[in-house]
């Protein structure tokens, strides 16, 4: 089973995802922000294939946590969800393999569809 790591500082928000991925067929594990879900991220055995963030989150942005998993397994897909559009520190890491961003608001099957590519990369 693929291991997903859900990170947003919004919990309604991370409940309503947890349920949606674990019904889409992914093991998540969830973090309310960026240090914690790295905390998660660094002790996952076995590890995390993709990490689902938030990319406006207080403390640490989703795209720093997303260098800091990358740096720490370079393989991991990262897809970026955000009521906002990219900006162009988002855009420039969007060029890199397995990466992918999603604009809330978004149905089920768009994440499920977006999150299934990544992997697939």
């Amino acid at each position: 089973m693929t291991r997903v790591l859900l990170v947003d500082d919004d919990s309604a928000v991370r409940n309503e995802l947890y349920a949606l991925l674990e019904g889409g067929g992914y093991e998540v594990l969830a973090a309310k922000d960026g240090p914690d879900g790295l905390a998660v991220f660094r002790a996952s055995r076995p590890p995390v294939e993709l990490l689902l963030t938030d990319y406006n989150m207080p403390q640490m942005s989703g795209l720093e946590l997303a260098r800091e998993c990358s740096s720490h397994r370079s393989q991991v897909g990262i897809l970026y969800l955000s009521g906002h559009h990219p900006d162009e520190k988002l855009e420039a890491d969007l060029h890199a393999p397995r990466r992918a961003f999603l604009a809330k608001p978004f149905r089920g099957e768009e994440l499920l569809r977006k999150a299934r590519e990544v992997l697939a990369a």
